[in-house]
This record gives C-alpha cells, structure tokens and sequence, in this order.
C-alpha cells in the first residue's frame, strides 16, 4: 500500500503565501504594509476604549492611527494604561509605518533606476542610426558617424529626419561599460545623441527595444577577438543568425523591406548566404578581404597605410564624395579636373540598370551620362559644392600605365596567425607573372600554432594543403599563380628563435595581430614586442626589409609612432569602411574598386617618372599626370608622409618629392637585390620602401625551424 503523504503545515503554507505575495512588486507591499498598520490601529483602539477617554471605537482606532503616524502626539495622553499603549504604537510606527515605508520606496526607486540603467525599456525613434552589438569596432563607427557632419546631414535630409540618433545593443548595458564610452569618446559624448540598450539581436522581442524596424539604417560590426581555430566561422554564424532574425521580425509586422543593413562578413564566402537570410537591402563588407587587399598593397607600396587613413577617416585630411553631375552631362572626363578647383577627381560612378560601376581613372574620350555621379577626393563637401562647373577648361588626358615600380617585394615573412592569412595568400596570389611581377611570392609563415592545422585552415579556404601551393594547378593558389608557401613553428617574442628565421633576408615583414589570443589587449603585448624586436634587428641591418605591423587596439598605435614600422589598426579601417558605406551605399562599389588586384591601385613614385623638374606646384603634377592617363592624388616629400589634394600654391623642388598615382600598374620584370639602389638617408622614417627581392634560390630546402624536442 502507498504511504500517505503528511498534511503540509497550515503555517508554513501561510508564509509561502505571503512570499509570493510581498515578491509581486512594490505595491502589493505597501498594501501588507497598510494591512499591518491598520490591524495594529484597530486592536490598540480596542485595547484603550474601556478607558472612558474615547466617545466610539472609530475615535479610538483614528487615536491609535494618529500615533503610530506622528510621534509628536505622545504627550497628550493621560492615563497610565493609555500612555502604556501610546508608547507602544509610537516605537510600532518608528519601525513599521515610517522604517517600512521607506524601506520599500527606497528599494522600489532602486530598483526601477537600475531597470532604466540597464536599458530594457524599448526606444521610440525613426530614421535613427542601431548598431546591433558592442565590438572593438563599435565606438569608433559612432565616432565616425559623429565627425561625419556633411554626409549625415545628407543622410538626414533624404529620411526627412532632423537630428542624428544613435541606438546600440549591447549584451547587458553596466554602468563601467557607459564609462567606457565616455573615456573613448570623449567629447563627442552625448546622452541625447547615444542611447544604449541591453540585448541580443538574436532575440526579435530585443530588437524592438531599438525600434530596429523603423531605422535609417542597420550596422552589425565584427571583431577581431576570436581564437584562430574558430576563424571567422563563429561570428559569420552570428552575423548570419542575426539577419535571419531581422528579416523574420519584418515579416512578422507585415513590413515589405526593413531597413538598410550594413554588415561586416569575416569570410567573404559566406556573402551570398548572408544575402539569403536578409530580403532587404543590404550592403556586406568582407573585412577579411578588404584588410588582405591593404595589406597585400601596401607590401607593394609601403606607405599607403598614411593613404588608407585618411581616405577612410572623418578626422581629418581628404574624403571621398559622390556629387551629382546633372550639370556636366556631355562633359568630357579631361574638363573634371578644372571643374573642381579644391578637390581631384578620381573618376566616375555610372548607375547600370541595379548595377552601379565605378570608373576609376578613366581613359580620354570619356563623357558624363545622365545619372552619373562624379568621384571626387576633397577636405569637405563644401569644396565639392563651390566648385566652378560651369564651363570647364580641358585638360589633355592620354593613355598609359604607371610606371615601373623600382621596389616589389618578392620574400614575405608572415610572423604569427590569424583568420587573415588566407584572404592575405588569396590575394597575394592575384598580383602575378600576368603584371610581370617576375617569379611570383615566397610567403614564409613563422607562428607557434600547429602547422597541421594551419594547412587544415588553409584547405578549408581552397588553398590547399601542402607546404608549396603550386603543386596543385587547380587549386585557387595554383602553379599558375606563383604563389609558394612555407610553415615554420617558432614564437616571434623570442628572439634566439626570430634570429633563426633570420628577417633581414626577406623584403617584407608582416606582424598579424591575434596570433592565438582571445583579448586584443594580449594579442597586441605580442605583437608590439616582436616589432621592437624587429626593429632593433632593422638597425643594425645595412639593408633592412620593410615592416607592416598590425594593432587591434587603436591605443597602442602610439607605443610604435617612433618606430620605423609602418602600422595598421586593422579594426579602425573596417569601422570606417562600415560608417561610411552606411552613410552613402554607393562608396561601397568605391572602395572595392580601389582596393581590388586588377584595376587601378594607388602608388608612390619619383616626380621625374611623370616628366616633371624643377619648381613644381601640385597643379603641375595634375597636368603631367593627366597627359600620360594617370590621376595625381598628392605628393610625398622626402622625409615625410603622403600629402593628399595639396594646396595649390605649395611649390617643391621635382627631384625631392614623389608624386602619389592612381591607375594601371605597368607590366615590369621584379630587379634584383643587388641592382637597387642605396636607400636614400633621407627617405621617409615611416616607412621606408621594401627592398627588392632576395638572390637566394627560391629552389633553397626549407630550414627545419621548430623548437628542439625534449
């Protein structure tokens, strides 16, 4: 037979519940709380009516109230039995009516501040700006958005907003993280300008907190922190996740489009499914391609760096603008040069049907089309919109290629890991025997991660498995390609392991930033000590190759500014990249044409390669450069960094300066170490040029460099 359960005890179930009750909310405390009192008022009422002092019980009970409410009734009382209980219900009212009630206001205003803290209650805004997620790319895309003046007032005008709001959701919104905003935003800090929310974007009942469905526009940023094991396949994971949720929670509301998304992809193979999981318009900036084609660049330009920040950057310098050029239609691409006095004009961006092309550099004869929109590089829009359109003067414009580079480097020596490599060797592989870049790439990679696992990462990227990846004609790194890679284990902070490697013998370095860190902040320690290392090896080398560095974190970039390595702050240029893509869609075809291997690239070269000597002034260089089908963007004095769009009336000596081109590269053959010549000691600080490839046989047995077993 079953054994009964016991009876539960009457009290014990009482207090569950009168628990469940007291823990609904402030008010249903307050109402025990007044129960109390009012229990208490009408059995001292009780208590004290046979002492003939009160006419009724109600006199009696509002005696007793008015006691255990204002002490200051106390003296009043005559009689000994009544001044017994009058003491009683005021020492009562001390503690239940006055300590309660304060207690439970106290802790009510507590918790309903620490409620709006934590950003739970939904935002009513439209045409705002949300960023869905907190990263090492976060604060600076709103600070980009914020120093954007002129193209968020554009932005604004064509949404028929009036004022720039920015709405981020964070994990779980804490008062160290809105201090961490603070610090980093400094002046540019403002509560009625930046709302945070606490939230996952994953969630549809989230993303109604940041009113995401009526947003100008959408930014979902990436980051740099994740263990290279993982590659870009965890966060795309999310990125993708996260797009499936928001297009869900349009179809949901019975919303035809939602807004505009800019989101950041890791892998830029995971772009087409990115595009399925979102209906809406969208705009996917694949960051492992875009950092691999500045880094492979700027191997071949060292430099450019100077040029990517300030193409990319609101805090100063020159931008990229897209006017209209309704005005100039029929107007040949020779007269755009006069047509805008305080800018230079890169080129064109033609509307095909839903294509948009961008014509950069463009070739004689070209004419502004109807639709079109001129490609202009100024400090401000307002030097775009003063420009002198009316009846340009022409300006010859021939056809040609830049001309030869005397300095490409051919031995690379990648020091660490991170998901960039392959997007790095992918690209790497693009600039090929086809430009006469001579006997193709020799990437060296020197990291402490397993090179089984490397090569597994690798062939998961089409780029093989093996140690030289032209084995494999089919491969996407082919034979063909020219393309030759070679891993070795060591630690880079090392230096009897980074001696063994011996740096001085190859023509550029590359320092990755992350190596096998989840914190950027460690990853950069690594990172900066392998510079220095470097750098201390550099000074004592009669010829030493060029350094680019990469940083997560945009603070440490001033603890190698003295330094003669060139760096990158890798998460600062895709937070620009997806700022300023939000604000004009268009610049996306932009920078992807300018960035690409295959068209027309950015480079430094002597002012006398354009025919130039003497006293020149910039209006010079545009000229020369026009005549031989180039696009002069600037200069770069000996000694000195790039200067984009010039004033006009600065004058140099030609033998002193180069000049910064836009277009074609020229199909050269690679020299040879021994022919360069001597590095000019005036050449700038940082960085200096790369030096030409090295005449060790690329045939050479690899040196076996992992550490010593046992």
């Amino acid at each position: 037979m079953k054994p009964r359960l016991p009876a539960p005890r009457p009290l014990a179930r009482a207090r569950f519940q009168l628990e469940r009750f007291l823990l609904r909310g402030a008010q249903y405390r307050l109402l025990f709380i007044a129960a109390v009192i009012g229990l208490l008022s009408v059995v001292a009422g009780v208590l004290v009516l046979p002492s003939g002092t009160f006419q009724s019980l109600p006199d009696a009970v509002w005696w007793a109230f008015l006691r255990l409410s204002d002490p200051g009734y106390l003296g009043d009382d005559e009689g000994a039995f009544v001044r017994v209980v009058s003491t009683v219900l005021t020492v009562t009212g001390y503690v239940v009516f006055l300590g309660s009630l304060v207690a439970i206001m106290t802790q009510w205003l507590n918790s309903t501040m620490a409620r709006l803290e934590s950003g739970m209650t939904p935002v009513s805004r439209a045409h705002h700006v949300v960023i869905l997620g907190f990263t090492n790319r976060t604060v600076s895309m709103i600070r980009e958005l914020l120093l954007s003046e002129e193209r968020v007032h554009r932005f604004l005008r064509l949404r028929g907003a009036r004022a720039l709001h920015i709405v981020v959701l964070v994990e779980e919104v804490t008062p160290s993280l809105r201090q961490q905003f603070r610090d980093e935003l400094e002046g540019l800090w403002d509560e009625h300008r930046i709302t945070l929310r606490s939230g996952s974007p994953l969630r549809e009942d989230h993303l109604d907190r940041v009113d995401v469905l009526r947003a100008g526009v959408v930014l979902i940023p990436g980051s740099d922190l994740v263990s290279p094991e993982d590659g870009g396949v965890g966060l795309d994971t999310r990125t993708v996740k996260t797009l499936l949720t928001l297009d869900q929670a349009a179809q949901d509301r019975g919303v035809d489009a939602g807004p505009l998304v800019v989101a950041e992809i890791h892998d830029s193979r995971k772009i087409p499914l990115a595009r399925r999981a979102y209906r809406g318009p969208a705009e996917f900036v694949a960051s492992d391609a875009v950092l691999a084609r500045l880094m492979a660049q700027n191997l071949r330009h060292p430099g450019l760096s100077h040029v990517y920040g300030e193409l990319l950057s609101q805090d100063a310098g020159n931008e990229i603008y897209l006017p209209d050029a309704e005005e100039l239609e029929g107007v040949p691409v020779e007269n755009l040069v006069a047509a805008f006095p305080r800018g230079v004009v890169l080129g064109l961006l033609r509307s095909e049907g839903e294509r948009i092309s961008p014509l950069l550099n463009p070739g004689p004869g070209l004419r502004v089309e109807a639709g079109d929109r001129v490609v202009v590089m100024a400090r401000r829009w307002s030097d775009v919109q003063a420009s002198a359109r009316d009846t340009p003067a022409p300006a010859p414009r021939g056809e040609g290629r830049l001309p030869p580079g005397a300095s490409r480097p051919r031995r690379i020596l990648l020091l660490g890991w991170s998901p960039k490599v392959p997007a790095l060797l992918r690209e790497l592989s693009r600039y090929t025997d086809g430009e006469g870049q001579g006997g193709g790439w020799e990437v060296d990679v020197f990291s402490r991660v397993d090179p089984a696992r490397r090569r597994h990462l690798l062939a998961r990227h089409g780029l093989g498995d093996a140690g030289d990846l032209g084995e494999d004609g089919d491969r996407e790194a082919g034979k063909g390609r020219g393309l030759q890679l070679r891993h070795m284990v060591g630690d880079f902070t090392v230096h009897d392991e980074l001696m063994r490697v011996d740096p001085q013998d190859y023509d550029g370095i590359v320092v990755l930033g992350g190596d096998t860190h989840r914190s950027g902040g460690e990853a950069d320690a690594r990172t900066i000590l392998g510079a220095l290392l470097l750098e201390e090896m550099a000074a004592a080398s009669p010829r030493p190759p060029g350094i680019l560095v990469e940083l997560l974190d945009p603070e440490n970039r001033r603890l190698l500014e003295r330094g003669r390595a060139e760096v990158l702050v890798t998460p600062i240029l895709v937070s620009h990249v997806l700022a300023q893509v939000a604000l004009r869609r268009d610049l996306q075809e932009v920078f992807e044409e300018l960035f690409t291997a295959g068209g027309p690239e950015i480079s430094f070269h002597p002012a006398t390669a354009v025919g130039l000597e003497g006293s020149i002034v910039f209006d010079d260089i545009l000229r020369a450069a026009s005549a031989r089908g180039l696009t002069a963007l600037g200069v770069r004095p000996a000694g000195g960094l790039p200067r984009l769009n010039p004033d006009r009336t600065l004058q140099w000596v030609a033998d002193a300066v180069e000049v910064v081109l836009l277009g074609t590269p020229a199909a050269v053959p690679a020299p040879s170490r021994e022919s360069s010549p001597d590095p000019s000691p005036a050449s700038p600080p940082a960085p200096p040029p790369a030096l030409p490839p090295s005449s060790s046989p690329a045939s050479a047995p690899p040196q076996d460099l992992s550490p010593p077993q046992g």
